[in-house]
Order: C-alpha cells, then sequence, then structure tokens
C-alpha cells in the first residue's frame, strides 16, 4: 500500500510568488490523487515533535486531575460540555480514546441561538501541570498550527480556483480546536463500526479498525501520529497509509471545506488502523467563525440568515454534537 506523498510547503510563506504557484499545484494534485497529503518545511517544522509530546504528557495525570476538567458527559457535577476532557473507554462499538481539547483562549460568540454559548467556552486547564511548561506549550502549539493550517487552506483554495479574500473572511475569529488522543492497546481483531457508511463505499473491508472511517467537520485537519495507523482514502477509493516521518504532519480536508467551495473541494475519509498496539496523537481542527455561514461562497445566500443564524457554522456545530449520543441530552437541537 502507497504512502501519501510529502509536500515542502516552505513556498506558502515566502515572497517567490512562481514557486508559491508550483506548491499550489502540487497541493491540487495530492488533494484529487489521493485525498490528502504530508507536509514539511513549514515555519518552526523543526519544534513539532517535542511539542507534541510534551503536550501528550497529559495523559500521564492521575485519573483524578483529568477528571477535574472532563465534561459533562463523565462528570454530570462539572460546569463544561464542550471543552475540556472526555473518555469512551469500555463503550460498545465506539472509538475507544480519551481526548482532551482547548480552542481560542478569547472565544468569538455566534448567533443567538439557544446553545452557542456552549460552543464558546474558555479552555479549562489542569490545576496542576504534567509537566513544567505544558500549558505554555499547548498554547504555543495551537498558534503554529493556526498558521500552517491557515496557509495550507488558501493554498487549497486558490487550487480550485477561489481568491483568498473568499476563505479569509469566513475564517476571521474562528473557533478551531486543537485536541489530544490517546487509544488504548485493544485486541487486534477488534473492529469499529464505520462512522459513515455511504453507498460508494462499502462498509468495511476486514480491516481491524481503532475508529472508524470518517471526514472531519472541520476545513482542514493537521493530524501528528506518535505511533503509525492513520489512513487516508483516495477519491478512488484506495486506502494509503499516513507515514510516521520526522516534524511532519498530514494534511485532511473537512466537510466545511467541502461545502463552502460547493464540493470543488472534497472533505479527506480517513480511519484509524488497529495494530494492535496503544497510540497517541494530536489534531488541529482549523473551524470558521461560529457565525460565518457555510452556504458555498458563489451562492445567493453566502450571508446566512443573519437574524436566526441558521446556516452558519455554529448552527452546523450545534446540531452535529446534538446528534453525537454521548452529548444529545446536554446540547439543544437548534431551530
Amino acid at each position: 500500500m502507497a504512502d501519501l506523498p510529502l509536500i515542502d510547503i516552505g513556498p506558502l510563506f515566502g515572497d517567490d510568488q512562481a514557486k508559491r504557484r508550483e506548491t499550489d499545484q502540487c497541493v491540487r494534485d495530492a488533494v484529487f490523487e489521493t485525498g490528502g497529503f504530508v507536509i514539511a518545511n513549514y515555519p518552526d517544522a523543526d519544534k513539532v515533535d517535542a511539542r507534541a509530546r510534551t503536550m501528550l504528557s497529559f495523559f500521564d495525570l492521575a485519573d483524578d486531575h483529568k477528571r477535574s476538567v472532563a465534561s459533562r458527559v463523565m462528570a454530570p457535577d462539572n460546569a463544561r460540555i464542550y471543552r475540556g476532557y472526555m473518555a469512551t473507554l469500555g463503550a460498545v462499538n465506539e472509538t475507544q480514546h480519551e481526548i482532551y481539547d482547548i480552542g481560542p483562549d478569547e472565544p468569538v460568540g455566534g448567533p443567538p441561538i439557544d446553545g452557542m454559548a456552549i460552543l464558546a467556552e474558555e479552555n479549562i486547564w489542569p490545576a496542576g501541570e504534567p509537566v513544567p511548561g505544558w500549558q505554555a506549550t499547548m498554547r504555543a502549539y495551537y498558534r503554529h498550527m493556526d498558521d500552517v493550517a491557515m496557509a495550507v487552506m488558501l493554498s487549497v483554495g486558490r487550487a480550485a480556483g477561489f481568491s483568498d479574500g473568499d476563505l479569509l473572511s469566513r475564517f476571521d475569529g474562528g473557533n478551531s480546536t486543537l485536541r489530544l488522543l490517546n487509544y488504548p492497546e485493544l485486541p487486534r481483531d477488534t473492529f469499529v463500526a464505520d462512522e459513515m457508511p455511504d453507498e460508494r463505499q462499502p462498509e468495511g473491508d476486514g480491516t481491524p479498525l481503532a475508529s472508524g472511517r470518517h471526514t472531519d467537520g472541520a476545513g482542514v485537519s493537521l493530524l501528528w501520529q506518535r505511533q503509525p495507523g492513520l489512513q487516508a482514502q483516495a477519491p478512488d477509493g484506495r486506502w494509503r497509509d499516513v507515514p510516521r516521518i520526522e516534524n511532519c504532519i498530514s494534511v485532511h480536508l473537512g466537510d466545511v471545506l467541502e461545502t463552502m467551495t460547493d464540493g470543488e473541494v472534497p472533505a479527506t475519509p480517513h480511519r484509524v488502523v488497529n495494530l494492535g498496539t496503544a497510540r497517541q496523537s494530536v489534531g488541529y481542527f482549523l473551524e470558521p467563525a461560529l457565525s460565518a455561514p457555510l452556504s458555498p461562497i458563489e451562492s445567493d445566500d453566502a450571508a446566512g440568515d443573519p437574524l436566526l443564524g441558521r446556516g452558519t457554522y455554529g448552527w452546523h456545530l450545534l446540531r452535529r454534537l446534538h446528534n453525537y449520543p454521548p452529548y444529545k441530552h446536554l446540547v439543544p437541537w437548534p431551530s
């Protein structure tokens, strides 16, 4: 099985327009041939592996420390719902993992919809750091990946015929997420249900999975993995391994970008193969502003509904969260 291609995206951060156009073309080729790709040579790339390992030390905290920052899904007496810690260990037919995530330090609220305040929760931090400088590292990685993800998204947009301004206006004041993930060791014959079955692809090809086939609800996902296992699906249906390369991260396009470009930029289905070992990863999910419209950029209703907020990213995210069983009783259905 072939690996995803590796692309040097250094020119996206320079002034040489010819080299930038060449990089845009490489990005376009990868999007339509392999679905995803791996990036290298972005600013401060040499810091990524060390920062990721530092951040993942969160999972070394004692259980009571992790539960102190847990969402109400796990700890009914806690105030938080959206940001913080959650685990689905032992859940039947669900991905087995622990997660901890943060958003922007100063979240921007969304349209006046019941439940919208949930999505603009401030970050919650453990009382004690797992290692010195951990919180500062989390914040530095968030800012770093925000710059990289934005540059990659604009490159993808240009390759599909959209101007930078088309997308920048929707991601100003975005509600992006940095997420730490810890997968426990599972027996090799464990199967996790496909998370996005459709009529075009089989719901399973016999591969034992730690996380089922899905696309992300963000604009762009930047994924770092400590151990191998991640795969991306190309438009032709073939699965490709995401290689584990020093200080490199993989790019997976999300549902938001597909919607905003009216299908010109397809989202990247991906999954995690169960290799019979524990696994850790870090994901950065570039998300629009909660008030940004999700309609296609060139459509007549690109302004959305400013009064009710229907069709905005916040409205979409509330619907998605409500449909996720652990949150159904905590998140109201947006009308």
